[in-house]
């Protein structure tokens, strides 16, 4: 029995209790980036065989982009027109990477400083920031976690992949956020495993209209909202033979603004799984919630939760996890897959439903991701990128209950590099930090992107991407953007590139269709 355990993959404790928390759309992948993405899918992304433990590499990009529309979606909420800008970006940056016996961790920071030539109340300072790292205290007992992030995202949404750069000063939203706390973990032999853990973390977002509710993103409450999570779990080893099993318990406390203030979840998890064959195990949960949210209207759920599952693991690199159960005050479906048909490809594909505020995605996809390389951000489980900083659906308030599917394919070839993606969200609100906010918005978007390696040291891209989004009975948008470019690399430390990015909305309603281009050189300097 033990034998055939040891060829299963183990129960994650609190793993249904984790997958209510969903993670950010989709894997869009920027322009640029593409065949390193790709390459961060078919094997581990970090540091090459014989290269120090530690590697440190600052750099500076200065961009210069034309856009015949500055304002972009900004101008159909301020009843300003169009206007061509000029936009120039400095962005020092510093790359730390490594491991050692007692540290692993990443960290990149890269500032950007922006000046528009004909309307200086739009110059701004963005701050870019994705680290994270681990410190092992006392072997195999003692470990110290801490991570941190910073981006600016769009409030209103609508915006295509690379036209986030230059938001218009009405549609920026600057979000900070860090991590921090210990956890122990010991293991009993082949019985089992044990952990304890806390951490607290650090949010706040701030801009000049997240008060303000808009057809597609719900109002929400400016501050800092701090949150106290601390978790215990047992999960079963070899010992067990067929037999797995986790018990798990779960405790979070907000302390925030709007609907975050004096929320909170407590969660009482088994988890189960039997291993009816080499390939399937059968999986099961039963468990307790007690969710408590402000808001508009205060959300109090108190209840039992169970789930029926099926893991399918016939090799390597294929795992299939499907559950349906209830939670969240609801029944619900979960799924999530991932294969590589050949050596040169990869699908992955989910679907989650459950009851979350956009601060919870955001930490979710955070804690499931880490840092790759400048603007490249993986799930170190798939090798698949990862997009933090969505600026296709906006900033969102308040509670909703969400429905989202994804589903992504890479294709890795000599010369050429292809990814195509579907992602769909359909957010009901719940709860709203203000009263007016949309009783339901849903949006979805379809991307193909190509990277090709014309010579040995220039690489040429495009990525096309259609979308739309709807909020009941308010408004309705299409959205199509074009992106194609150059990158040539002069040396080992210089690079230079060019860039056109075009974007069309059209909508039925007066004010929501709109269009821009733009058309950007840069220059990237590492040391």
């Amino acid at each position: 029995m033990a034998g055939l355990a040891a060829t299963l993959p183990a129960l994650v404790p609190g793993e249904g209790a984790r997958a209510q928390l969903l993670p950010q759309m989709g894997t869009t992948v920027e322009l640029g980036n593409l065949r390193r993405a790709f390459e961060g899918a078919y094997g581990p992304v970090g540091m090459a065989p014989g290269s120090p433990n530690w590697t440190v590499t600052p750099g500076i990009d200065v961009d210069v982009t034309g856009t015949d529309n500055s304002r972009l979606l900004a101008y159909a909420t301020t009843g300003k027109g169009r206007q061509s800008e000029l936009v120039t970006a400095v962005t020092p940056s510093l790359l730390v990477q490594g491991a050692s016996q007692r540290l692993t961790g990443s960290f990149y920071y890269a500032p950007q400083f922006r000046r528009f030539q004909n309307d200086s109340k739009q110059n701004s300072v963005g701050q870019n920031l994705n680290a994270s790292g681990r410190a092992t205290i006392f072997e195999d007992l003692l470990f110290f976690n801490a991570s941190a992030y910073a981006s600016e995202f769009s409030r209103a949404g609508g915006l295509g992949q690379g036209t986030g750069g230059n938001l218009a000063r009405q549609d920026r939203v600057q979000t900070t956020s860090f991590t921090l706390g210990p956890q122990l973990r010991h293991a009993f032999g082949d019985y089992g495993v044990a952990e304890l853990g806390y951490t607290y973390t650090f949010l706040t977002r701030t801009g000049e209209t997240l008060r303000t509710n808009t057809p597609f993103a719900t109002a929400l409450t400016p501050g800092d909202t701090t949150t106290n999570t601390a978790q215990a779990s047992f999960t079963s080893g070899q010992e067990f033979g067929r037999i797995n099993f986790g018990l798990s318990v779960l405790r979070v406390d907000y302390d925030g603004p709007g609907a975050l203030r004096g929320a909170g979840r407590q969660t009482e998890t088994l988890d189960l799984g039997y291993a009816y064959t080499r390939t399937v195990t059968l999986l099961g949960q039963v468990g307790h919630q007690d969710i408590r949210y402000g808001g508009v209207r205060p959300i109090r759920i108190n209840e039992m939760t169970w789930s029926l599952g099926l893991r399918w693991n016939p090799d390597p690199d294929t795992t299939m996890t499907a559950r349906f159960g209830h939670r969240d005050g609801g029944t619900n479906f979960f799924f999530e897959g991932n294969t590589a048909p050949t050596a040169r490809t990869r699908v992955s594909a989910s679907y989650s439903e459950a009851m979350v505020s956009q601060a919870d995605e955001l930490q979710s996809t955070l804690s499931r991701s880490r840092v790759a390389g400048p603007s490249l951000v993986v799930d170190p489980a798939t090798g698949m990128p990862v997009l933090v900083n969505n600026n296709f659906s906006g900033t969102q308030g308040g509670i909703s209950r969400v429905k989202r599917a994804s589903v992504s394919g890479v294709l890795l070839q000599d010369i050429d590099s292809f990814t195509l993606s579907f992602n769909r969200d359909e957010r009901t609100t719940l709860s709203a930090d203000v009263p007016g906010a949309a009783p339901g918005i849903t949006y979805y978007s379809t991307s193909l992107a190509w990277q090709r390696e014309i010579l040995p040291d220039l690489r040429g891209n495009a990525q096309a991407t259609y979308g739309a989004r709807s909020a009941k009975g308010v408004a309705s948008q299409d959205i199509m953007t074009f992106s194609a470019g150059l990158n040539w690399s002069l040396s080992e430390t210089l690079s230079t590139r060019a860039t056109y990015t075009y974007t069309r909305v059209a909508s039925p309603q007066p004010g929501f269709g709109y269009d821009g281009s733009l058309i950007s050189l840069g220059v990237r300097k590492t040391f």
